[in-house]
């Protein structure tokens, strides 16, 4: 006897199920409402196989991986293969075959003992032209917000159409940073919709804060709480598909990346959504703050088999640089302990200006906004020349505001803080 959860949609579940109702020794077991009441009944081990439908709530690569890992074969049902294959359901039965291709897509998969081949990229939307930079680093506060925003605000002035991402599912500041009264997350927003199948389709489509004409925010969890609602799998399609449609994508995480229990189930670890945007990235920046506890912490973070996994997209900023707490010539002896203890040397270093992102974070404005005289501001400007490709313009909207004139990036904050809400 062959026991058969169903988890389609609802406009095929009858089909489906007077389908198999028509089929000698095949017994529906359960059907379930959602992602979490399918991989219960997959776990208990209750179901030989799994006929899953590309819109059944919460649907996913990452729900798909889940069920084969409990051993319940898959089989896909409705009219899409290419979309159910995009999820990792090899093998699918259109809504209008009859019971004998039922019952031998089932035997087929029941009976195979084939592993699909690893697939060449991720699932999702295929890449565009734009790259990912995602701003890790370690903790002691070493300032991944503040450098994930003042490098967009850089990159955007530099011609590249940026988005700023707030992956962060521990604490979530981009939106503190910039000054914007956002009720509402456009980060689960934009995860939704992509569970949905609904996508957006253009930069207008999509959930954002406009900071400038090329920077726009993607705002985080509004409470940590809801990190559930921010899958590996969802958050690796809105990535890619943000780089379909920008320039630069710069994603601001955690910097944890592991589950806080070692038992505990991945599929709901918060800190996926991390290891997400470390595995999607063309570039991840390492930071560490230039004092005695952040350096240690790094050598620490680089020996870990997470960063040595990442290592050939990795480039090292240190942050807060400061003589008073690594002695005189802070860079030259900072530069020496890592060529000590790592056999490397920082691709960045940034000085410390507490005053000065303590003035931008008051008047929600970044630092060149607050003061274009800066040298952090500079080293900022001259990070982003090396970490992006120059770009002679960038793809602008018709009709966006000059993003060189001055103040049009608190103008345009200003006129979009009702926007936000309304597009969530």
């Amino acid at each position: 006897m062959t026991q058969v959860v169903l988890a389609v949609d609802f406009e095929l579940d009858l089909i489906l199920f007077e389908l198999l109702s028509e089929i000698e020794d095949v017994t529906t077991v359960a059907r379930p409402a959602d992602d979490v009441e399918l991989l219960a009944h997959a776990r208990t081990g209750g179901a030989d196989v799994a006929v899953v439908g590309q819109y059944f709530p919460g649907l996913d690569a990452d729900v798909v991986a889940a069920i084969t890992a409990t051993g319940t074969k898959v089989l896909g049902f409705g009219n899409d293969a290419d979309a159910l294959g995009s999820l990792g359901v090899t093998r699918s039965i259109a809504s209008t075959a009859d019971s004998a291709t039922m019952r031998a897509g089932l035997d087929e998969v029941l009976h195979s003992t084939l592993v699909p081949p690893r697939p060449s990229r991720p699932p999702g939307p295929e890449r565009g032209a734009g790259r990912i930079l995602t701003v890790w680093g370690t903790g002691s506060s070493p300032g991944r917000t503040a450098t994930a925003v003042n490098l967009g605000d850089h990159a955007a002035r530099q011609g590249h159409r940026t988005v700023i991402v707030d992956a962060d599912t521990v604490s979530a500041m981009v939106a503190t940073s910039l000054g914007l009264t956002e009720e509402s997350s456009h980060l689960a927003s934009l995860c939704r919709r992509e569970a949905e199948k609904n996508p957006p389709v253009d930069v207008e489509d999509v959930p954002h804060a406009v900071i400038s004409a090329d920077l726009h925010a993607v705002t985080g969890l509004t409470r940590a709480d809801r990190w559930p609602e921010v899958r590996a799998g969802t958050l690796t399609a809105v990535l890619n598909r943000l780089a379909t449609m920008y320039d630069l994508v710069i994603v601001d995480v955690s910097d944890r990346c592991d589950p806080d229990d070692e038992f505990a189930d991945p599929f709901y670890d918060r800190h996926c959504a991390t290891r997400a945007a470390l595995d999607a990235a063309d570039t991840v920046l390492v930071l560490a703050a230039g004092d005695p506890i952040g350096l240690q912490r790094l050598v620490r973070l680089l020996g870990t088999e997470r960063a040595e996994r990442i290592r050939e997209k990795s480039r090292l900023a240190i942050t807060k640089v400061r003589a008073g707490a690594v002695g005189h010539r802070a860079e030259d002896r900072i530069r020496e302990v890592l060529t000590r203890f790592l056999s490397a040397a920082p691709d960045f270093v940034f000085s410390d200006d507490r005053s000065g992102l303590d003035a931008a974070m008051l008047a929600g404005l970044t630092l060149h906004e607050a003061n274009p005289r800066s040298q952090l501001s500079r080293e900022f400007a001259e990070a982003v020349e090396e970490l992006v490709p120059a770009r002679t313009r960038s793809r602008r909207h018709p009709g966006t505001p000059d993003s060189g004139r001055r103040g049009a990036g608190r103008s345009a904050r200003r006129r979009l803080r009702g926007f936000g809400a309304a597009k969530s």
